[in-house]
C-alpha cells in the first residue's frame, strides 16, 4: 500500500495512463500539423510545429530600447537619468510596468490579431513569453497573485474575451501562481486610444471597484500601455484595499 491509500498496482496503472495519454496528443498534434501545416503570424512562412511566430520573426521582435524611465518604461534622453521628468516628480500607486516590447510594428500586430481577430494562439504565445521575461526578475520572486485589468460585461460580450485575462491566465499557469480576478469595472468609459493624456485619467476616475482578497504583491495584466492611466487606476483601487505592491506587465508599450 502506498502512502496515499493507492496500492503499487493501481499506481502503475495511472502512470501508464498517462503516459499513453502524452504519446496520443503528441500523435495528434503531429497528425493537425501534417494536415494543416500552420504559418508564421508575422511573416506567412510555413511552420514545423504547431506554433504561431516563426524563429526568425521571434528573435526579430524588438525589445524596448534600453533607455528607458526605471519604472514606468518611458524612453529618456539621457542615459544617466533612471526616472523620467514624470516619476521624478510624482507619486503612482503602480510600483512598476514592464513590457515585452514596443507597440509601433511587430508586437501590436500580435496584439491586435489577438484583440481583434480572437487569434486564442497567439495569446497563449505572447502570455509565455510574458511568463519568461518574468521568470529571470527579481520582482516575480515576490508576486502572491496575478490578477488582469477587467472589462464590463457589455464589452466583454462584444468581444467574446478579455485579452487581458486571457495573458494573465497564461502567466499564472507558467509562474505556478494563482489567478485572482480582483477588480470589476464598474461603468462604461470612452475609449482611451481616442482620448489625450490628460482626458484619459479622468475619464476612468472610479470606474474599477476592488473585491476583497487578502494579496499583497500583485501582478497587473494588460495587453498595451500607452500613457498608463489604466493601469495607475487599477493599482490605486488595489493600494485603497489593502494591496502593498503593483507591478504591471504589458506585451506593448506605445
Amino acid at each position: 500500500m502506498t502512502t496515499n491509500g493507492d496500492t503499487p498496482t493501481s499506481s502503475f496503472v495511472w502512470r501508464c495512463i498517462s503516459r499513453f495519454l502524452r504519446m496520443g496528443r503528441r500523435l495528434l498534434d503531429s497528425l493537425v500539423a501534417a494536415l494543416f501545416p500552420p504559418r508564421c503570424a508575422l511573416c506567412s512562412r510555413e511552420l514545423p510545429g504547431l506554433t504561431v511566430v516563426c524563429p526568425t520573426c521571434t528573435s526579430d521582435l524588438p525589445p524596448l530600447s534600453a533607455f528607458r524611465c526605471q519604472r514606468c518604461g518611458e524612453p529618456v534622453e539621457d542615459p544617466t537619468i533612471d526616472l523620467c521628468v514624470r516619476c521624478g516628480t510624482a507619486i503612482y500607486a503602480s510600483d512598476l510596468i514592464l513590457s515585452l516590447g514596443p507597440y509601433l510594428g511587430d508586437w501590436g500586430r500580435l496584439v491586435r490579431l489577438l484583440k481583434f481577430e480572437r487569434e486564442m494562439a497567439i495569446g497563449h504565445w505572447l502570455g509565455s513569453r510574458m511568463a519568461e521575461l518574468l521568470a529571470v526578475s527579481v520582482e516575480a520572486q515576490a508576486f502572491s497573485a496575478v490578477t488582469f485589468v477587467p472589462m464590463t460585461r457589455r464589452d466583454r460580450r462584444a468581444r467574446g474575451f478579455n485579452q487581458a485575462e486571457v495573458l494573465a491566465r497564461i502567466i499564472a499557469r507558467q509562474l505556478n501562481l494563482p489567478l485572482r480576478r480582483l477588480l470589476i469595472k464598474t461603468r462604461e468609459t470612452r475609449l482611451q486610444s481616442r482620448l489625450s493624456a490628460s482626458e484619459r485619467k479622468g475619464n476612468l476616475q472610479d470606474a474599477f471597484r476592488l473585491l476583497p482578497s487578502d494579496c499583497e504583491q500583485v501582478l497587473l495584466v494588460d495587453d498595451i500601455c500607452t500613457t498608463g492611466s489604466t493601469i495607475e487606476e487599477c493599482a490605486r483601487t488595489l493600494k485603497r484595499g489593502g494591496v502593498q505592491s503593483v507591478v504591471a506587465m504589458t506585451v506593448a508599450r506605445a
